[in-house]
């Protein structure tokens, strides 16, 4: 049940780019639906907060309201099986953290129907869902070693009534899945920059370096560019979020 019954109307009036009206949507839609809710029981407060600032607000503060759920969605199932756990630490690997909306945004240009996109280290799959969400493509690999993160994902693509051949869960680690396919690849920092991480990283390069198909990485706190071979350049760099291209 949608918490306006013109939502669609209303947040296009309060965000002035496309992209964060329906992202907007897509949040909410999680955030309201029943099966998520009895998995996050203090979503009500967020869902409230967002409901009065829509009403209240400017769009600054919407924005504010809106990242706060967000990041809430983005951390549900953050949970380790004993040896999801001894993978983690040998990779030097972080726990799932939120990629962000501007990403998002900048990566509707590069993503087309026939588009593979692969998520290394995918966590709940958020930010591939609201990928497909908003520019639908032919597939998203979501590449992620807990099992349950992958359960709270699948909720989540079931909310958003994303079917179930546009989305392929993997568990797995990232050194042993192909992404050969893929044509638009996103990470946000699956590892610290240092021993086994450093492995992994180079390991992640070789992926991205295999076959010639064109290729689109967004890495967020980036650590790959050291690794990666002369065919990429960087096109895109804020200091968030590093951008390149394989011709």
């Amino acid at each position: 049940m949608k918490p306006f019954k013109n939502l669609n109307t209303f947040l296009e009036n309060k965000f002035p780019e496309k992209q964060m009206a329906v992202i907007a949507q897509s949040l909410l839609e999680l955030a309201t639906n029943s099966t998520v809710r009895s998995e996050l029981l203090d979503l009500d407060q967020y869902v409230k907060s967002f409901m009065r600032e829509m009403e209240e607000g400017d769009s600054s503060s919407l924005e504010n309201v809106l990242l706060k759920l967000y990041i809430r969605l983005h951390s549900a199932g953050s949970q380790y099986a004993p040896t999801e756990k001894e993978l983690l630490i040998k990779r030097k690997g972080y726990s799932c953290h939120p990629g962000g909306l501007s990403p998002l945004i900048r990566a509707e240009r590069f993503i087309r129907p026939e588009s593979i996109v692969a998520d290394l280290g995918a966590g709940n799959g958020l930010q591939g869902l609201l990928l497909q969400y908003i520019c639908p493509h032919r597939k998203t690999l979501q590449i992620e070693i807990s099992s349950e993160l992958i359960r709270i994902g699948r909720i989540f693509q079931q909310a958003l009534g994303i079917s179930a051949d546009r989305v392929e869960w993997i568990h797995d680690d990232i050194v042993n899945v192909l992404i050969e396919d893929a044509d638009f690849v996103y990470l946000y920092r699956p590892a610290k920059p240092l021993d086994s991480g450093n492995e992994l990283y180079q390991a992640i390069a070789q992926k991205l370096s295999a076959g010639n198909k064109p290729l689109v990485v967004f890495s967020v706190a980036d650590c790959l560019a050291k690794f990666l071979d002369k065919r990429f350049s960087i096109f895109y760099t804020d200091g968030h979020l590093t951008c390149f291209v394989k011709k």
